[in-house]
């Protein structure tokens, strides 16, 4: 045997004026913010992706691209408004290391103001790169750094034979 249930209106929902209506819902109400916060949350992460991060030396991300040549593994880092001056680069203990750091004053009727830009980035080398032979250029804002390999680094190519 089945027994059928219906809801049954609420008179009160009946006699609502309509602008009156939505104010019923407030049983799903902390629901509805919850859900609208996480949404405002995942566009403002979208949104804000590429924005600098407390901490990350007052700076932005660097665009960077590692290619293994041959004879060198060369980095590109797009590093604008720098001068070749402004940066210090250094191959220590298996790691290159890039920092940058611009700062700049002006004076004028209205006062004074200062900016101040920072990179930095670290990351392990591979066994083979000659540290000697590392050489860099800024141009156009492209720091290019070329880290030669050593005769050991460059690799072997070896020859598949068949049967």
């Amino acid at each position: 045997m089945a027994t059928a249930v219906a809801t049954k209106k609420s008179e009160t929902q009946d006699t609502m004026t309509p602008a009156a209506r939505p104010l019923a819902l407030w049983g799903d109400f902390p629901f509805s913010l919850s859900r609208m916060r996480d949404e405002f949350d995942r566009m403002l992460e979208r949104f804000s992706r590429d924005w600098p991060i407390a901490g990350d030396m007052k700076g932005w991300r660097w665009d960077l691209n590692v290619e293994d040549k041959d004879e060198a593994i060369v980095v590109r880092a797009e590093a604008p408004g720098f001068e070749p001056g402004d940066f210090d680069l250094q191959v220590s203990d298996g790691r290159l290391v890039l920092k940058a750091e611009r700062k700049s004053e002006t004076k004028d009727k209205e006062g004074q103001s200062w900016q101040q830009r920072e990179c930095y980035h670290s990351f392990s080398l591979p066994t083979g790169i000659d540290k000697d032979k590392v050489d860099a250029s800024y141009h156009n804002g492209v720091l290019t750094i070329s880290l030669p390999k050593t005769p050991e680094g460059k690799g072997r190519k070896i020859a598949v034979k068949g049967k």
